[in-house]
């Protein structure tokens, strides 16, 4: 790509071409402006997802004993929570999937130790939550989610 200047904003940009937030009132304002919105939206989630994959890291022996402490007394209405704030957006209101792998019958493809690494550390395009989410959240999530797209 090569770069060109840019009218509104002045120096040098790459990609997109800018798109000034329009007044409002003007004809054109919704287009431009969901437009404006869906790049800000994506640039940022961009970021967050470089940065969460900048800090991921194996869970050490430490973390997972202390994970598994947590999960013999989950709080399984907290990890309800927690789903539909951090998980449901991939893995489906219902754990159905979708972005994120299909959840039903979970207990029967990870150990809890595993389960518990996989929210720690993350897995293909899933972000670790290590660090993001306290241990009582993972330890509570995963709770909730053996207890609700589990077999057992």
């Amino acid at each position: 790509m090569s770069g060109r200047t840019d009218p509104v904003r002045g120096g040098m940009r790459f990609g997109w071409p800018a798109v000034p937030l329009p007044a409002s009132g003007h004809a054109a304002s919704g287009a431009a402006r969901a437009r404006w919105l869906i790049r800000t939206w994506a640039l940022a989630f961009m970021l967050v997802m470089g940065l969460a994959a900048c800090g991921s890291s194996d869970a050490t022996e430490a973390d997972l004993q202390r994970l598994e402490l947590a999960f013999e007394s989950a709080d399984v209405s907290l990890g309800s929570e927690v789903f539909d704030d951090s998980c449901s957006v991939c893995h489906g209101s219902d754990g159905s999937g979708g972005v994120g792998a299909a959840l039903g019958g979970v207990d029967e493809r990870l150990s809890v130790r595993n389960h518990l690494s996989v929210v720690w550390t993350g897995r293909g395009s899933m972000p670790p939550f290590g660090g993001i989410l306290t241990d009582a959240e993972i330890a509570a999530v995963v709770a909730y989610q053996r207890s609700t797209f589990g077999t057992e």
